[in-house]
């Protein structure tokens, strides 16, 4: 089986409580997003689903509540593809609630055809983007909620272990975030590639916080991801079946973020700006992505907040 599941491990079940924690979690209402959601609110925390999909976002909230009746869990809409959305999800968000301990950015597209947002961002790039665009205004309340001694406040970045075959990251501007390379999974690889520099360079800007920023790769999971590929080579349609059958489940899927979200041993053994693998492992990010120097996260988070500043 693809992903790296390798028989009993941490599993959900050691989740500890979370009775007064708050959380995010984008892309909510469908695949790891969901198990994520549900196992976050069975063990206490009240959770906020994410989503441009309101009717389907209810649909999950309410098969939640009626698995756990004492789930709390509320949705709020986001556009991972639009800068303006991002924003208006994290004010909505402020309205509610003055602290926040997770964070966990899930959200993400795989494999589409070349396009443009409303931005004029290429639409997996938003992969990268529209987390940023998010998790920046969230900030405030994030290092807030990291004063209280007995906070554990995590954000947590989904990467790829496919970050490995992204190619020539350029942050000069929109045309080179853009570029339309030669197959649309390098496309691909490179956001997922945006968003273990998005953890780094985090991570640098809240040193000397009890904040830790986590990226982690699920495993090659058995989700509506795949549809993407499957609008780029239609002929691909009938592996659809094949692959459910090979892949990790959406709850095996989960794990890892869920231990990088809530688990006491990221403390512990001070996992900051660390790439986690299926279960609950440290991982060794590819060369782009360890950016010793420090240049390609701080060209990308520059360029993110330029097209924030002129778009949101």
């Amino acid at each position: 089986m693809f992903g790296f599941f390798e028989g009993k491990s941490w599993d959900a079940s050691d989740i500890p409580d979370l009775t007064g924690r708050i959380a995010i979690v984008t892309g909510g209402n469908t695949g790891l997003g969901l198990v994520t959601v549900r196992e976050l609110a069975r063990h206490g925390a009240r959770v906020y689903m994410l989503s441009r999909n309101e009717s389907k976002a209810i649909t999950a909230i309410d098969e939640i509540k009626n698995e756990i009746p004492e789930a709390n869990v509320e949705f709020i809409h986001f556009d991972l593809q639009s800068l303006k959305s991002a924003k208006q999800a994290a004010e909505s968000f402020l309205a509610k609630e003055d602290r926040l301990d997770i964070l966990i950015n899930n959200a993400a597209i795989m494999a589409v055809p070349y396009q443009l947002s409303e931005d004029g961002i290429e639409l997996q790039a938003c992969n990268g983007t529209g987390h940023v665009a998010l998790t920046l205004p969230l900030l405030p309340v994030l290092k807030r909620t990291a004063t209280d001694p007995n906070s554990r406040v995590r954000i947590v970045n989904i990467t790829s272990i496919a970050a490995g075959g992204a190619h020539k990251p350029d942050f000069t501007n929109l045309d080179t975030l853009n570029r339309p390379f030669w197959i649309t999974v390098v496309r691909y690889a490179n956001s997922k590639l945006f968003n273990m520099l998005f953890t780094n360079e985090l991570q640098k800007r809240l040193e000397g916080t009890r904040i830790y920023c986590l990226s982690v790769h699920p495993g090659v999971i058995s989700t509506d991801i795949w549809l993407g590929l499957n609008q780029s080579w239609p002929w691909l349609s009938p592996l659809h079946a094949i692959r459910r059958r090979l892949m990790l489940t959406p709850y095996q899927g989960a794990l890892t973020q869920l231990y990088a979200a809530t688990s006491p041993e990221v403390e512990a053994k001070d996992l900051k700006a660390a790439y986690l693998v299926p279960v609950g492992k440290v991982g060794n990010k590819p060369s782009l992505g360890e950016d010793k120097k420090g240049e390609l996260g701080k060209g990308f988070m520059d360029l993110c907040e330029k097209l924030i500043a002129k778009n949101s």
